[in-house]
C-alpha cells in the first residue's frame, strides 16, 4: 500500500545514483524529460572500485561530450591500458576497428560519478535526491507510484511514468519484481581490491617472485604469483590521495592492490562477507613487494567472488533494469562499470521517446533484446577466465596452449572486440544490408557549413541525425551552397524535434552517400549511392526507429 498525501509527480524515477542512474537521468534530461533520481547515501562514499573506461564506453561519452573532463583528472593503468583475457600474456589488439579510443582509459568511478552528478545540477538543474529510499512501488498501465522513505523515516508517495532500478547488484527493483537472478554463485575462492597508501613508493613490483608475468612497465605489474594467485597493483595518485573531488596532499601515493585469498588459509574457504585485515593486506604487499613494500594505511577494501548473475528479463511493464541491478559480473577486465554506462546509454533515448509519446511499438522492448545478449556474452567470457585463473586445479597447460591460440589475429580480433565492445552491433538485419548497419558510427572528420566538425560532435545534443554527402559536392566543398544541394531534408519532416539533417563534404575513403544515426549513435539505415527522400529503406528505418 502506498501511503497517504500529496503525491509527487514526475516523468521517470531512477532509483539509484551510481554511474549507471546518473547517466540515465543525464540521458533523459538532455532529451527533455524530468527524472527524479533517488539515493539511499547521504553522501558519495568516493571510493571505488572500477577504475577504467573501456573503448566503447569512452565512445559513447565522447558522443555527448562527457570524456573530455574524465580525461583531465586520468590515472595511470601502466601496461593495462591493453586488454587481456584471463592474464594471459599477450595483449589484445584493438587498432584494427579504427576507434579513436583503441586502449582502455583510467579514471576512477568515484570520478564518473561526480562529473555525471555535477553535470545533471549545472546543465539541467536536476539535484540527486540523497538520503531518499524506494522502499517499494506498485505499477499500473499509465505509470508506476513509489514509496520513498526521507532521512526522517516518513514515507511519502513519488509518482512517474516509468521506473528504472539502477540500484546494485542487491536490488530492491528487482526483488520487489519477483525476477530470478540466474548465473554462477562462484567457487570457494574469492579476491580483494585495496586502496593503499605505502610509507615509500615502490621501486620495482614483482622482481622475480612468480612465473608468469601478464605485462611490463616499471617491473611487472600483474603477476600469477604461488602462494597469492593473479596480484596486480596500480598507480591512483602520485604524491596525492585522489578522493571524491579532489587530491588531498599525500607525501606518498596511493596504489590499488589486487589480489587472490592466500593459500595460507589451508585451503579453507574465505566467506565474502569475511572482514578484510591490514595484517592479511600487508602479507600480500610484502609478497609482491619484498621487505620495503610497507604500507602505512589502508584506505579502503572489498572483497569478492567470481558470480555471475543476470535477470532473463530488463523490463516488466513500467519498470525497468540496468546496471548491476540486470547483471553482475566477475570484475576481471573491469566489465561492470562499462556495461551499466552502455546500459544507460541504449535506454535513455528510448525512454526519454515514450515518455514523450513518439516512440514506435516495440522501441523500448528493444533496450532488452539489444542489451542482454552483450552482458550475456560478457559474463560468459568472465566465467571462462575464472576458471583458466583457478587455483583448484593445474590450469598451466590449458593457458599454455590459450597463449598460442590468443596470438593468433582471428583469436586475438574476436577477444578484442568482445572485451573493448568494439564489435556490439544492435539490428544489424535493419537497413540495405550494408556493413555499417547496426555499428556506432564512425567519428569521422568532416567539413560541415566550411567548418572542420568531427561526427562526434553532431551528437551532443542526444537527438539521431540524417548525414547526407551530396553527390554533386567536390572534395574540399561544404560551404551553404553545397548544403543547399541535400536531397533528403524533406524526409525529416515532422520529425525535427528528434531527428537534425546535416549536410557534409565530402570525406575521403566513404563508401556511403547518406546515413541515419539513432541517438545512441548506432547507424540504422547507411545508402551506398544517391537517393532521395522516398527511398522506402530510409522511411522504413525513420518509421522503426523515430514514430
Amino acid at each position: 500500500m502506498s501511503p497517504q498525501g500529496h503525491v509527487r509527480e514526475t516523468d521517470v524515477i531512477v532509483a539509484g545514483a551510481g554511474p549507471t542512474g546518473l547517466l540515465l537521468a543525464n540521458e533523459l534530461a538532455l532529451a527533455g524529460v524530468r527524472p527524479t533520481v533517488l539515493e539511499t547515501l547521504a553522501e558519495p562514499t568516493g571510493q571505488s572500485r572500477a577504475l577504467n573506461l573501456h573503448p566503447r564506453t569512452a565512445e559513447i561519452l565522447d558522443l555527448r561530450g562527457l570524456l573530455a573532463d574524465l580525461q583531465k583528472h586520468p590515472i595511470q593503468l601502466g601496461f593495462l591500458t591493453r586488454s587481456f583475457f584471463a592474464g594471459i600474456p599477450v595483449a589484445l589488439d584493438n587498432e584494427p576497428f579504427g576507434s579513436r579510443y583503441p586502449q582502455q582509459i583510467g579514471v576512477l568511478q568515484s570520478r564518473v560519478e561526480a562529473m555525471l552528478e555535477e553535470r545533471l545540477a549545472a546543465v539541467h538543474g536536476i539535484t540527486v535526491e540523497r538520503g531518499r529510499e524506494l522502499v517499494g512501488f506498485e505499477q499500473d498501465e499509465h505509470g508506476v507510484t513509489a514509496t520513498v522513505r526521507g532521512p526522517d523515516g516518513a514515507e511519502t508517495p513519488l509518482r512517474g511514468h516509468y521506473l528504472v532500478g539502477c540500484d546494485g547488484s542487491r536490488s530492491r527493483v528487482r526483488r520487489a519484481l519477483g525476477l530470478p537472478f540466474d548465473g554462477t554463485d562462484g567457487g570457494p575462492q574469492t579476491r580483494v581490491a585495496a586502496d593503499v597508501v605505502l610509507v615509500r613508493p615502490p621501486e620495482k613490483w614483482f622482481e622475480d617472485r612468480g612465473p608468469e608475468g601478464v605485462g611490463e612497465v616499471d617491473g611487472r605489474d600483474v603477476r600469477m604469483l604461488p602462494d597469492v594467485g593473479l596480484t596486480g597493483m596500480i598507480t591512483l595518485s602520485k604524491g596525492g590521495r585522489q578522493t571524491h573531488f579532489s587530491l588531498v596532499g599525500l607525501e606518498n601515493g596511493v596504489y590499488r592492490l589486487m589480489f587472490s585469498d592466500p593459500e595460507q588459509t589451508g585451503g579453507r574457504a574465505i566467506l565474502r562477507d569475511a572482514p578484510i585485515t591490514e595484517q592479511e593486506v600487508r602479507d600480500v604487499l610484502r609478497a609482491v613487494g619484498g621487505p620495503a613494500a610497507e604500507m602505512k594505511e589502508l584506505l579502503w577494501a572489498s572483497r569478492f567472488g567470481d558470480a555471475c548473475r543476470q535477470v532473463d528479463r530488463y523490463r516488466v511493464g513500467r519498470a525497468l533494469l540496468a546496471g548491476d541491478a540486470a547483471h553482475i559480473v566477475f570484475p576481471i577486465g573491469g566489465q561492470g562499470m562499462n556495461l551499466g554506462l552502455q546500459d544507460a546509454f541504449n535506454l535513455g533515448w528510448k525512454l526519454a521517446a515514450a515518455v514523450k509519446g513518439w516512440a514506435p511499438d516495440g522501441l523500448l522492448d528493444t533496450y532488452h533484446g539489444e542489451r542482454h545478449p552483450v552482458a550475456a556474452a560478457i559474463l560468459g567470457s568472465a566465467r571462462a577466465q575464472s576458471t583458466l585463473l583457478s587455483r583448484e586445479q593445474d590450469m598451466t597447460a590449458l593457458r599454455d596452449l590459450l597463449t598460442s591460440l590468443v596470438d593468433l589475429p582471428e583469436t586475438n580480433r574476436y577477444l578484442a572486440g568482445l572485451t573493448s565492445g568494439l564489435t556490439i552491433r544492435y539490428g544489424a538485419s535493419d537497413g540495405d544490408g550494408h556493413p555499417l548497419a547496426g555499428r556506432l558510427m564512425p567519428d569521422l572528420d568532416l567539413t560541415v557549413r566550411g567548418e572542420p566538425v568531427r561526427f562526434s560532435t553532431l551528437m551532443h545534443a542526444g537527438r539521431g541525425v540524417l548525414l547526407e554527402f551530396p553527390a554533386e559536392a567536390r572534395e574540399g566543398e561544404a560551404g551553404e551552397e553545397t548544403e543547399g544541394r541535400g536531397r533528403l531534408a524533406p524526409a525529416v519532416r515532422g520529425r525535427a524535434d528528434r531527428i537534425n539533417h546535416v549536410v557534409a563534404g565530402p570525406v575521403a575513403g566513404q563508401d556511403f552517400r547518406a546515413v541515419l544515426i539513432r541517438p545512441d549513435g548506432h547507424v540504422c539505415w547507411a545508402a551506398q549511392d544517391a537517393t532521395g527522400p522516398d527511398d522506402e529503406a530510409l522511411h522504413a528505418a525513420l518509421t522503426r526507429w523515430f514514430g
